[in-house]
């Protein structure tokens, strides 16, 4: 399972230690781990994406 954010800042970003960094935009949207976006909004670099009804969007 993943969520979606969108990310705040640009720069470059991996969800799991054995990927390649890639770069990202910001305001870019990306499906992650939880645990990776709560670090990543932790730190201001993204933020949960939700539906209208304010759900978080999970994927598969």
């Amino acid at each position: 399972m993943k969520v979606i954010i969108q990310y705040t800042q640009t720069g470059m970003y991996k969800d799991h230690a054995w990927e390649a960094s890639t770069i990202r935009v910001q305001g870019q949207y990306h499906a992650v781990t939880p645990s990776y976006a709560a670090q990543l909004i932790e730190q201001n670099k993204a933020q949960l994406h939700t539906d209208n009804s304010n759900n978080i969007v999970l994927v598969d």
